[in-house]
Protein backbone atom coordinates (compact mmCIF):
# COMPACT_ATOMS: atom_id res chain seq x y z
CA UNK A 1 0.00 0.00 0.00
CA UNK A 2 1.65 3.69 -0.64
CA UNK A 3 1.95 5.64 2.14
CA UNK A 4 0.41 9.43 1.59
CA UNK A 5 0.44 12.37 3.82
CA UNK A 6 -1.19 15.65 3.25
CA UNK A 7 0.14 18.82 2.58
CA UNK A 8 -1.05 22.30 2.14
CA UNK A 9 -1.63 21.27 -1.78
CA UNK A 10 -3.32 17.87 -1.42
CA UNK A 11 -2.10 14.61 -0.77
CA UNK A 12 1.26 13.03 -1.92
CA UNK A 13 3.27 10.13 -1.33
CA UNK A 14 6.37 9.60 0.66
CA UNK A 15 8.46 8.34 -2.19
CA UNK A 16 8.17 12.02 -3.59
CA UNK A 17 8.55 13.86 -0.22
CA UNK A 18 11.68 12.01 -0.22
CA UNK A 19 12.51 12.23 -4.03
CA UNK A 20 12.14 15.83 -2.84
CA UNK A 21 14.27 15.91 0.17
CA UNK A 22 17.26 14.56 -1.94
CA UNK A 23 17.03 16.94 -4.57
CA UNK A 24 17.15 19.50 -1.90
CA UNK A 25 20.23 17.74 -0.83
CA UNK A 26 21.43 17.85 -4.05
CA UNK A 27 20.94 21.68 -4.86
CA UNK A 28 21.97 23.03 -1.32
CA UNK A 29 25.05 20.40 -0.56
CA UNK A 30 26.26 18.66 -3.45
CA UNK A 31 26.30 21.34 -6.56
CA UNK A 32 28.05 24.16 -4.78
CA UNK A 33 30.57 21.75 -3.13
CA UNK A 34 31.08 20.08 -6.93
CA UNK A 35 30.83 23.81 -8.56
CA UNK A 36 33.26 25.42 -6.04
CA UNK A 37 36.08 22.60 -6.76
CA UNK A 38 35.37 22.04 -10.43
CA UNK A 39 35.24 26.13 -10.76
CA UNK A 40 39.21 26.38 -9.18
CA UNK A 41 40.17 23.43 -11.54
CA UNK A 42 38.92 24.99 -14.44
CA UNK A 43 39.80 28.60 -13.90
CA UNK A 44 43.44 27.70 -12.25
CA UNK A 45 44.89 24.35 -13.54
CA UNK A 46 43.15 24.80 -16.85
CA UNK A 47 42.93 28.75 -17.72
CA UNK A 48 39.20 28.49 -18.41
CA UNK A 49 37.49 32.01 -18.07
CA UNK A 50 35.41 32.58 -15.51
CA UNK A 51 32.85 32.96 -17.82
CA UNK A 52 33.12 30.08 -19.79
CA UNK A 53 33.19 27.52 -16.20
CA UNK A 54 29.80 29.76 -15.65
CA UNK A 55 28.20 28.45 -18.66
CA UNK A 56 30.21 24.87 -18.02
CA UNK A 57 28.64 24.35 -14.63
CA UNK A 58 25.58 26.11 -15.75
CA UNK A 59 25.96 29.22 -13.27
CA UNK A 60 26.97 32.56 -13.83
CA UNK A 61 30.58 34.09 -13.79
CA UNK A 62 29.39 35.72 -10.66
CA UNK A 63 28.97 32.85 -9.23
CA UNK A 64 32.04 31.39 -10.21
CA UNK A 65 34.08 34.44 -8.86
CA UNK A 66 32.48 33.87 -5.57
CA UNK A 67 33.22 30.13 -5.82
CA UNK A 68 37.07 30.94 -6.37
CA UNK A 69 37.16 33.26 -3.39
CA UNK A 70 35.21 30.68 -0.92
CA UNK A 71 36.99 27.85 0.33
CA UNK A 72 36.29 24.41 0.16
CA UNK A 73 36.34 23.48 4.19
CA UNK A 74 32.48 25.17 3.86
CA UNK A 75 30.93 22.31 2.76
CA UNK A 76 32.02 19.32 4.73
CA UNK A 77 31.09 15.78 4.16
CA UNK A 78 31.28 16.32 0.23
CA UNK A 79 33.64 13.79 -1.05
CA UNK A 80 34.83 14.69 -4.48
CA UNK A 81 38.21 13.30 -5.41
CA UNK A 82 40.46 15.73 -7.39
CA UNK A 83 40.96 13.21 -9.73
CA UNK A 84 37.74 12.44 -10.79
CA UNK A 85 37.40 16.34 -11.55
CA UNK A 86 39.89 16.84 -13.43
CA UNK A 87 38.70 14.06 -15.34
CA UNK A 88 35.07 16.08 -15.73
CA UNK A 89 36.86 18.95 -17.01
CA UNK A 90 39.07 17.50 -19.36
CA UNK A 91 36.10 15.48 -20.68
CA UNK A 92 34.21 18.68 -20.76
CA UNK A 93 36.82 19.96 -22.48
CA UNK A 94 36.81 17.19 -25.02
CA UNK A 95 32.65 18.17 -25.29
CA UNK A 96 31.63 14.62 -24.20
CA UNK A 97 29.34 15.95 -21.87
CA UNK A 98 28.12 12.58 -21.41
CA UNK A 99 31.23 11.33 -20.09
CA UNK A 100 31.15 14.06 -17.52
CA UNK A 101 27.68 13.71 -16.56
CA UNK A 102 28.70 10.30 -15.44
CA UNK A 103 31.17 11.18 -13.40
CA UNK A 104 29.04 13.88 -11.48
CA UNK A 105 26.51 11.21 -11.07
CA UNK A 106 28.70 8.67 -9.38
CA UNK A 107 30.48 11.77 -6.79
CA UNK A 108 26.98 12.95 -5.95
CA UNK A 109 25.99 8.92 -5.51
CA UNK A 110 29.18 8.79 -3.42
CA UNK A 111 27.68 11.54 -1.30
CA UNK A 112 24.21 11.42 -1.46
CA UNK A 113 23.74 7.51 -0.47
CA UNK A 114 20.52 7.69 -2.29
CA UNK A 115 18.62 6.59 -5.53
CA UNK A 116 18.67 9.37 -8.00
CA UNK A 117 16.28 9.28 -10.84
CA UNK A 118 18.22 11.79 -12.97
CA UNK A 119 21.49 9.53 -13.04
CA UNK A 120 23.20 8.82 -16.29
CA UNK A 121 24.27 5.37 -16.04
Amino acid sequence: MLEKVICLRGIISIEAIELFTNHERVMKRFLPAFRLKAAHIMVKDYKITQQQAAVTLGTTQAAISKYLKENSEKYTGIKLDAESLKNFVELVKKKDEQGAQKIMCRLCQVNGKFDCTFMVK
